[in-house]
């Protein structure tokens, strides 16, 4: 939002910059005697424009506009810039054909802006408001009146009004298709990013990011001393039901277990696949005995469950170990594995962790 305040900033700027040129011109024309304005006129119709311009101007840059739809008032801007040609036109005698240029001016700034129909609508209010000057001086005798001059330059500026509405179409396609094409982007970033960090068959998160995350907890741990604890989950004898029941239904017990342990533990906590059939919770916040009771509830909901299409029974071994404050995330790991194999060689589908020493925190969160 703070580019792109800016750039509407300056934008506004630069259209600022071209009414103080358009109004200089107009001042010089009067001190030429060009016009058919009197001095009391002159002053009236600036303050009259520049009190609003300014106004809609402090509203863009304030930040005040952003409520509307359009934060940059591109609508009302170019409305009454154009209402402020079409006035001084009245006026302006023998320079009339050169400041109708002020209109076409006036265009560019809502192309990038308005829709297509928004657009249009400004190029035929702007034709109607030098139609009706033109009427209103054929009718009052104001200023050089030549029917075949007219004629040439209305038809000039209506070839004019109408290029810019092409123009106008064209850029909003253009427009259209870059926000199309920007949002597919960014959707394909996200899935990229998301596959990134997830394993693609259980849809939990896969090494790299627990690595990753473990670092942070770690470091985290170190800083505020919060306790956290690494628990390895693997399941007893899966190479019997892929040798038994293949790799179909071997991918569909994984993919079952991972959202059995998904949904066993809280948002703060971690479920990952570390590879093959093994997975790593990391609990935050909480003590060893406590993370024990939890993992074991995780291990009797998993007996207590058939797994696949074909209710297959199923056993988790699970070793876990808390962090120690100092050491890295390397340890921590190899110490959790150690646990796990104890596990099994115990006879599997059992919680096998350290021995309880004294508190390694001083606060522990359940």
């Amino acid at each position: 939002m703070g580019q792109l305040h800016k750039d509407i900033t300056r934008r506004h700027g630069l259209a600022t910059a071209a009414s103080a040129i358009f109004s200089l011109l107009l001042l010089l024309g009067y001190f030429l005697q060009l016009t058919q304005l009197t001095f009391a006129q002159l002053v009236v119709i600036f303050c009259s424009y520049w009190s609003v311009h300014l106004l809609m101007l402090y509203w863009v840059i304030s930040g005040r506009s952003r409520r509307f739809s359009d934060p940059s008032l591109t609508l009302p801007f170019m409305l009454w810039s154009i209402l402020y040609i079409s006035v001084m036109l009245l006026y302006a005698k023998e320079l009339r054909p050169v400041l109708m240029l002020a209109y076409l001016a006036v265009m560019p700034f809502g192309v990038f802006r308005l829709s297509w129909k928004e657009y249009l609508g400004i190029c035929l209010f702007a034709m109607s408001c030098y139609t009706g000057v033109v009427l209103y001086l054929q009718h009052s005798g104001g200023g050089l009146w030549i029917p075949e001059l007219e004629a040439f330059l209305g038809i000039t500026f209506l070839a004019c009004i109408m290029a810019y509405t092409v123009i106008g179409r064209e850029f909003t396609i253009l427009r259209d298709a870059y926000k199309r094409k920007n949002s597919e982007l960014r959707r394909a970033m996200a899935r990229i990013e998301e596959l990134a960090i997830t394993d693609e068959l259980t849809g939990l998160y896969n090494r790299r990011y627990l690595i990753r995350t473990l670092e942070k907890q770690r470091a985290l741990a170190n800083r505020e001393g919060l306790p956290f604890v690494l628990a390895f989950v693997d399941i007893d004898h899966f190479k019997q039901i892929n040798d038994v029941h293949g790799h179909r239904i071997g991918d569909q017990v994984l993919a079952e277990l991972s959202l059995q342990l998904k949904m066993s533990i809280r948002e703060v906590d971690l479920a990952a696949r570390y590879g093959g059939e093994e997975f790593v919770l990391l609990l935050s916040g909480l003590a060893l005995e406590d993370a024990g009771r939890v993992l074991d509830r995780i291990r009797v909901r998993v007996t207590e469950k058939g797994f696949s299409e074909v209710n297959i029974p199923l056993t988790v071994s699970i070793g876990v170990a808390q962090f120690h404050p100092g050491e890295d995330c390397e340890e921590l790991l190899n110490r959790a594995d150690r646990l796990l194999y104890e596990a099994k060689r115990a006879g599997r589908n059992r919680v096998k962790m350290e021995p309880v020493e004294m508190p390694l925190f001083t606060e522990t969160i359940s």
